[in-house]
């Protein structure tokens, strides 16, 4: 409401009047609740009473367009009480109403049109001195702002990468004070605001940032567009729903190139550790992004950063860290890692990224080695047969040894026999005194010379003290090799080694380990180089797995005898064994929780050796494991050897074992598909509210799903969730195994019923790699019911005659709506006709309070004694409807015209060409028992308002409508038109005269007249409105 205060003394002309006016009033009187009307209150200080006042409002051409005044000040029915004590009372004036309100209606009961008007007030005191204000300006604009939103295309409304880093919103309207643009996030919170001031809503990018420069997060916004002028009109709505944000985000990385291992010692050898470094710089000039600080920071386990590298620009692709710090000291042994970030133009800053975790290790491995015995003679007596040799580390390094080598040299330095152990050194080895080539070596000294390197460079080498070999006191030597074999694929080999004489017989026995004899060669003749056994028995079998050991006994031409036995060796036939087995074959190794890894059970023999690569669609291998013993369950976790992640594909792991017979065990998993693809999703609801009403309006929910990853969908599951997180209705991929790109929901439930509410859509995602992906849609209406409206009246008998007695009528509405509405109207029709007599109407908001004088559109003073029947009617956005209608009962009106009070009521039902109320039960032709009950109600009516005015006499006039225009009608009965009008009104006016004579009124003040139909009120053409002029009217004399 807009109050406007007015101060006058009358005394003087209204000289001292003042108001506090800064500026114009606005109003908008379009029945939305704001701003409506002009309310003006109203103060006079005067010693004298005032007896006329009047509130004018002209246009700009000076015409007076609307006038409202003060109330007559009718006589009532007084007592003896009241006639005494008025005679002694002081004079009064007219009532000064507190406020004075106008509606923007004009006195022809239209409403004012846009423009500027001047309004003012002016009173009469009981001297007749008049006084009025000046003029000020009420402004009454009913043009709401206006609006032209450009709707993007829905993949214009994707946007925040590359090219498409900002969203163009195009638009345009009116000049106005203030527009305001809001975008708001799928929950309806106000992310970023533009406004401009005095002026039209201009065109304009969003980088998708907040009030604070801050890049929102990637998701799903609305943007919307409001103005609201000085007169309170709001522009329509105007909204781009769906648009979706998802940044730019350069993503960074950093790998290790080469060893994870290093020992900045200065050797030359792994001497420093290399990263491949990826820190992307857009393009400004064609993302509007660009890159402002980098950084790569080595810290230790601690997080404390030894050594920085940054910048603001042009970023390296590669980093070689040499194990200094910052101050050029060199870095403590210990476990490292290179931490990238990063910061951009648009705001986005990656998380910090961390390289493999690397070691920096000065120390070379340690180990002992200790000789049991100085001297040994492999001569297979069972005394000194073979070398033993002790070894162990002494202390775990920081990194791994892959290649214990123990070496047997002779004093010349010559390689004798070659030991790789690998990754575990054997706390014992025992040397038969073979050599590589499985010949027995010469008499002689040895060492043993244990070497390793680890894998940051770091090497060892330890010697053991000098050794002998010495086999000058044996005349016969038998040696075997290899220690075990398979008989299915190969055979043992014997070597015999005679000291002195010639053999001239010789025999060869193969004994098992309990001593029992399986096979035996004789031969009368010299004794050959060697001799070969396949593991058959002397029956032809095979012999089992397990030990064996062999002699030779051998005869020479002179006579002499001699033995000697092999080394123990084994047959073993059976091969390693393994069982292999992974849960899931796609993985994502990206740190989410959800199948990082990926699992491998194993189940193996004991072996010396395993090993397992993993190996690349290329064929190259990208890690490596090797154990002794079993195999034990473990995880690939998607790096490499060097601790990188490897790039998305497919992988398989290898594993082999060979044990000391030469039996081979391989096996694989094949298929193993790393994929680190960032997976991403979108539901977007089309409506903001929809009525599954079957009306053809906004019948289905629409809702889009958009995914980063379309392949590798394991299972997904969309739900409409009600408010309360009720699931109502869901599909599944049960129902379809490929995830829909549209989903169309009728707003029923599972049972096919309609539910109401507030919803959203949920998506869940599962894919075969693990990523769980859930996206939800904004907030929507789901609705069948349509407005609930009520009104209510007051008071229950409606007088505008101007007494100050129930001149307005106090209408209030109430309409509920689950959605906004589109418009509403109030309409007041002609009791008669049906046609429009009043109406008021407006658009998304209801007047709550209506105040109504009774002057219809035209201008026109609602009819004495009527029930005006009136419709309230409202639709909302989807179309559906609601009506309430009820009526208005209008009093008796006194209504003074010159100096003369007058009642004309035209309700007054006669039966037809008759003058009586005689019913069509008594009668054939009588009117409805309903319409003599209502004569009969307005007639007491008149009878109580007639004796407040006990002063007056009462001219009681019978008024016809005369249809055809002519005398003749008027005086004369004819078959036509019925009995003459005259005559006829002069009964009717006489019968009214006795019914009111038995309510209780004089007859002495009652004087009837018949004028028949020769004082229409309404034009003989106006045939809508003919039954006004059937009218009885009571004449008020003084």
């Amino acid at each position: 409401m807009n109050k406007k205060y007015f101060f006058a003394a009358l005394a003087l002309a209204f000289s001292a009047s003042v108001f506090a006016e800064k500026g114009p009033v606005y109003i908008s009187p379009n029945n939305d609740g704001v701003q409506d009307v002009l309310e003006v209150p109203l103060q006079i200080k005067e010693k004298r009473y005032v007896t006329e006042w009047s509130f004018t409002v002209k246009n700009e051409k000076g015409e007076v367009v609307r006038t409202i005044g003060n109330k007559e000040k009718r006589p009532e029915k007084l007592g003896l009480k009241k006639f005494f004590k008025q005679l002694v009372a002081p004079k009064t004036g007219v009532t000064i109403p507190e406020t004075v309100v106008w509606n923007g209606v004009m006195d022809n009961g239209e409403t004012a049109p846009d423009g500027t008007y001047y309004y003012s007030f002016s009173a009469t005191d009981d001297n007749q001195n008049t006084a009025s204000t000046r003029e000020f300006v009420v402004i009454v604009d009913n043009t709401a702002p206006e609006i032209d939103l450009v709707q993007p295309s829905q993949d214009a409304k994707i946007f925040g990468e590359g090219a498409k880093s900002v969203l163009t919103i195009k638009q345009s309207g009116s000049l106005e004070d203030l527009w305001t643009g809001t975008f708001y996030d799928s929950v309806g919170v106000p992310v970023r605001v533009f406004k401009w001031t005095e002026s039209e809503p201009l065109k304009f990018d969003w980088a998708g940032t907040d009030g604070n420069g801050v890049f929102v997060k990637d998701g799903v916004y609305s943007y919307r567009i409001t103005a609201t002028d000085r007169a309170g009109n709001v522009s329509a709505p105007a909204m781009i729903s769906n648009i979706i944000y998802s940044a730019e985000k350069p993503a960074v990385n950093i790998t290790l190139s080469g060893n994870r291992y290093f020992s900045p010692n200065g050797d030359g050898v792994n001497d420093a550790v290399l990263f491949n470094v990826k820190i992307p710089a857009p393009n400004q000039a064609k993302t509007g992004n660009k890159l402002v600080e980098w950084k790569v920071a080595i810290e230790d386990k601690n997080g404390n950063a030894i050594r920085t590298y940054s910048g603001t620009d042009n970023p390296p692709e590669n980093i070689e860290f040499d194990g200094k710090t910052d101050s050029e000291q060199v870095a403590p042994e210990g476990t490292y890692y290179a931490k990238v970030t990063a910061k951009y133009l648009n705001g986005f800053e990656p998380d910090p990224l961390k390289s493999p975790v690397f070691t920096l290790d000065n120390t070379a491995p340690t180990a002992t080695v200790t000789i049991k015995n100085s001297t040994f003679s492999p001569d297979g007596d069972g005394n000194l047969d073979l070398l033993e040799i002790a070894q162990a580390t002494v202390s775990n390094s920081l990194s791994p040894v892959s290649d214990w080598t123990g070496t047997i040299f002779d004093l010349e330095g010559n390689v004798v026999k070659k030991f790789e152990f690998g990754s575990y050194l054997p706390e014992k080895l025992n040397w038969d005194g073979l050599d590589s080539k499985n010949i027995l070596s010469k008499d002689g000294n040895y060492k043993y010379v244990l070497t390793a390197n680890d894998a940051a460079g770091n090497s060892t080498k330890i010697e053991s003290p000098h050794f002998a070999l010495d086999t000058s006191k044996t005349e016969l030597i038998l040696t075997v090799s290899p220690a075990a074999f398979n008989p299915a694929s190969a055979s043992v080999k014997f070597v015999p080694v005679v000291k002195s004489g010639e053999v001239e017989h010789y025999s060869l026995e193969i004994h098992g380990e309990n001593g029992e004899l399986v096979w035996a060669q004789n031969a009368q003749k010299s004794l050959p180089s060697e001799i070969k056994w396949n593991g058959l028995a002397s029956n032809g079998s095979r012999c089992a797995d397990g030990s064996y050991s062999a002699k030779l006994s051998v005869k020479s031409k002179n006579g002499s005898e001699a033995s000697a036995s092999s080394q123990p060796f084994t047959i073993d036939s059976i091969a390693p064994s393994i069982e292999i087995s992974v849960p899931y074959t796609v993985f994502s190794p990206d740190g989410d929780g959800n199948r990082d890894v990926v699992p491998v059970t194993v189940n193996s023999s004991y072996e010396e050796k395993w090993t397992a690569k993993i190996v690349d669609s290329k064929a190259t291998v990208v890690k490596s494991y090797e154990w002794k013993g079993k195999v034990p369950n473990f995880e690939w976790d998607g790096t490499d050897d060097s601790g990188n992640k490897v790039v998305d594909g497919l992988y398989k792991i290898v594993f082999a074992s060979v044990d000391s017979a030469e039996n081979r065990a391989d096996a694989e998993i094949a298929g193993l598909k790393v994929d680190k693809r960032e997976t991403k999703a979108y539901v977007t609801a089309d409506l903001e509210y929809f009525a599954p009403n079957g009306d053809g309006i906004a019948d289905i929910q629409k809702f889009t799903v958009r995914t980063s990853v379309a392949d590798g969908i394991s299972e997904w599951k969309f739900a409409i969730t009600s408010a309360e997180g009720k699931v109502v209705r869901q599909w599944t991929n049960e129902q379809s195994k490929d995830l829909p790109a549209v989903i169309n929901w009728d707003g029923t439930d599972a049972d096919g019923k309609v539910v109401e509410g507030v919803f959203t859509g949920n998506l869940s995602i599962s894919y075969e790699k693990g990523n769980i992906v859930n996206a939800v849609s904004s907030a929507f209406i789901c609705t069948v019911t349509p407005p609930q409206l009520s009104v209510k009246t007051a008071p229950r008998y409606f007088s505008p005659d101007n007494d100050g007695e129930d001149d307005d009528l106090y209408i209030q509405l109430k309409g509920n709506s689950t959605v906004p509405l589109k418009n509403w109207s109030f309409v007041v029709k002609d009791p008669e006709n049906g046609k429009i007599f009043w109406s008021v109407n407006g658009k998304s908001t209801i007047t709550e309070r209506l105040v109504w004088d009774g002057r219809g559109n035209n201008g026109e003073l609602v009819q004495s004694a009527m029930d005006y029947p009136y419709v309230f009617t409202a639709t909302d956005t989807l179309g559906m409807t609601s009506t309430v209608e009820g009526k208005i009962s209008v009093d008796v009106l006194v209504i003074r015209v010159g100096d003369v009070l007058k009642m004309a009521v035209p309700s007054i039902i006669f039966r037809s060409d008759a003058a009586d109320f005689k019913t069509e039960d008594e009668l054939k032709g009588g009117i409805t028992l309903a319409q003599k009950t209502n004569n009969e109600r307005v007639l007491k009516r008149i009878a109580e308002i007639l004796n407040k005015f006990k002063n007056y006499t009462v001219t009681i006039e019978g008024h016809a409508n005369n249809v055809s225009g002519t005398e003749a009608e008027e005086t004369q009965d004819t078959v036509q038109y019925g009995k003459a009008l005259k005559p006829l009104s002069q009964e009717r006016a006489e019968f009214v005269k006795e019914q009111l004579k038995k309510n209780g009124v004089d007859s002495a003040r009652l004087t009837a007249v018949g004028r028949g139909g020769s004082q229409p009120v309404v034009a003989r053409s106006d045939k809508d409105n003919w039954w006004k002029n059937r009218r009885v009217e009571f004449i008020l004399n003084k």
